[in-house]
């Protein structure tokens, strides 16, 4: 056993004592690793079992070491893992080694996200790092351990797919430390839950001294969490979460933040938000009207807007004017997206996607000249040296708008330079610094098989199959496993002409069923239902009776 505590506590006013650790664990043989003569092989059990609370420590050593032969807990182990892929995976046909890439992305982040069944009682989970689980206690090494928006924005869309109930626990990770997000917008005058650009234990800002530009300006990390919460409550319903579990009331505290940032400009009769840093954290120190950091929060207070029928908090009428008139910063002579007031388009380089998360994940309404326009005028602006997941982005943007040669020279871009063997590992830049295992990257890969060329959108009312009829590399077919939507389960299918839905599991609330629309076609959907369609025109499924007018 070795026992101790942290040695540090994050912030007095939100913890008041240092953490209790207790580990057990084999020990190494005494004589080390080694055969006898006779032997030609033998096997080492080593079990290590870490706790905040001696006795779950020790009752989880005891069932591993004591309870269990070896063979056992690999059967155990593998039983497990089998569940969790049953819940959810992507089949690929035609290229093994772009399955292998999948198959290991969804392993790294599944494997630091809590277990869907545990022997002992659940406990708080505290986060994804850009780095899986929290590591990295030297300053700037694997960004301490801490929590970003990379949870939100890039890990978080693929796993709601598939597994709803672990999306639900990275929310409850943000309303858990609540108290300090109301404490981070207080202290710099505003009202509302204010998220810290760095997260860890608290909820307190622990952005290092190095970086004071992200705890200070990067605020759209507020209106990531809260599109998190439109994604979730669009793919669920879940109105338990929005009435019991404090769903609504994050959704309302952020728009709350938001409302209480703007401010009006006399001269365009327009709302603004000022000194802020966008995604692109080349801008820094800060900006005016970042175009994201806008979209966010306009989208933010709409969806308190939209559940206040079941919330039963009202929004208040200024908070929606401040949504719909919002300055963004625009082109008109190109017909561009500006990223900031006062951006260049021609001799400004930027770190990573940015404007073009407009198009996708927030499917901000433009048409496609414009979406069009943004991709070719930021794609080369990019860095070379700029984190994996930016080029998801483009993949799939370009992808929605048909240019399939250069979709597939982004999607490649996007993790081929970022994979290390033989385990598939990630690092965070090209040139394999940065912070490893970056799962980040991973997330954002993962999003360009689903979004890009599954063609999936999730938006409120609606779920959306659009697949372009296009696979990258030798892929021939791809199968998408267990997409939960409003209590249903579906199977989809792409290949290069057709793509199928099939209904494994119908939701077991009486009065949820769905509807479907595929061009002029209209029908309802069942359980065992498989139907086909020719690739060209999106099927949409909404339910009959939507949450919300």
């Amino acid at each position: 056993l070795l026992s101790g505590k942290t040695r540090e506590i994050e912030n007095s006013q939100f913890q008041t004592e240092s953490l209790p650790v207790f580990v057990y664990y084999t020990p190494l043989p005494v004589h080390g690793l080694e055969l006898d003569e006779e032997e030609t092989n033998r096997t080492y059990l080593f079990v290590t079992s870490i706790d905040g609370n001696q006795s779950i420590a020790k009752q989880s050593f005891d069932y591993a070491t004591i309870e269990q032969q070896p063979d056992a807990i690999l059967a155990l182990h593998i039983s497990r893992w089998n569940d969790v892929w049953s819940s959810g995976h992507i089949d690929i046909e035609g290229d093994d080694e772009l399955q292998r890439q999948i198959n290991s992305a969804f392993y790294y982040i599944l494997s630091s996200l809590p277990p869907l069944s545990t022997k002992s009682k659940p406990k708080q989970f505290y986060g994804l790092s850009p780095g899986t689980l929290s590591w990295g206690g030297h300053e700037g090494e694997a960004y301490s351990g801490h929590s970003f928006w990379d949870m939100e924005t890039w890990m978080y869309p693929s796993i709601l797919l598939f597994y709803p109930t672990l999306a639900k626990e990275m929310l409850s990770y943000r309303i858990a430390l609540s108290d300090a997000a109301a404490y981070n917008a207080r202290l710099f005058g505003y009202e509302g839950w204010r998220f810290p650009w760095e997260s860890a234990r608290t909820g307190i800002d622990v952005t290092p001294d190095c970086c004071p530009t992200g705890r200070l300006y990067e605020l759209h990390i507020t209106g990531d969490i809260a599109f998190a919460a439109r994604q979730y409550i669009a793919a669920t319903g879940n109105q338990d979460w929005l009435l019991n579990e404090r769903g609504g009331e994050l959704i309302y505290e952020t728009a709350r933040f938001w409302a209480s940032r703007a401010i009006y400009n006399t001269d365009r009769k327009q709302y603004e938000i000022l000194s802020v840093l966008p995604p692109d954290e080349d801008a820094e120190p800060f900006k005016n009207n970042s175009v994201y950091t806008n979209a966010v929060a306009s989208l933010s207070i709409q969806l308190a807007n939209y559940v206040s029928c079941i919330t039963h908090k009202t929004v208040p009428q200024k908070w929606l004017d401040i949504a719909s008139n919002l300055y963004f910063p625009f082109d008109n002579s190109t017909q561009d997206y500006l990223e900031y007031d006062g951006f260049n388009l021609k001799n400004t380089t930027i770190k990573q996607a940015d404007v073009v998360l407009l198009g996708f994940p927030l499917m901000w309404e433009m048409s496609d000249v414009v979406r069009r326009n943004d991709l070719l005028a930021y794609e080369p602006l990019t860095r070379t040296d700029g984190p994996a997941m930016t080029w998801s982005m483009y993949s799939i943007g370009f992808t929605e708008l048909g240019d399939f040669d250069k979709a597939d020279q982004l999607f490649r871009r996007s993790y081929q330079s970022y994979v290390r063997s033989p385990f598939n590992v990630w690092t965070e830049t090209q040139q394999g610094v940065g912070t490893v295992n970056f799962i980040t990257g991973v997330g954002g890969f993962l999003q360009a098989i689903l979004f890009g060329y599954g063609g999936i959108r999730l938006e409120l009312n609606q779920l959306e199959f659009n697949p372009r009829g296009h696979l990258p590399d030798q892929a021939t077919k791809f199968t998408f496993h267990g997409i939960k939507y409003q209590g249903f389960i579906f199977d989809l299918t792409i290949n290069n002409n057709t793509y199928e839905i099939f209904v494994r599991v119908q939701s077991n609330i009486n009065y949820i069923f769905l509807v479907y629309e595929y061009g002029e076609h209209r029908g309802s959907l069942k359980l065992n239902d498989r139907l086909s369609f020719p690739i060209g025109t999106p099927l949409i499924i909404r339910q009959s009776i939507t949450l919300c007018p």
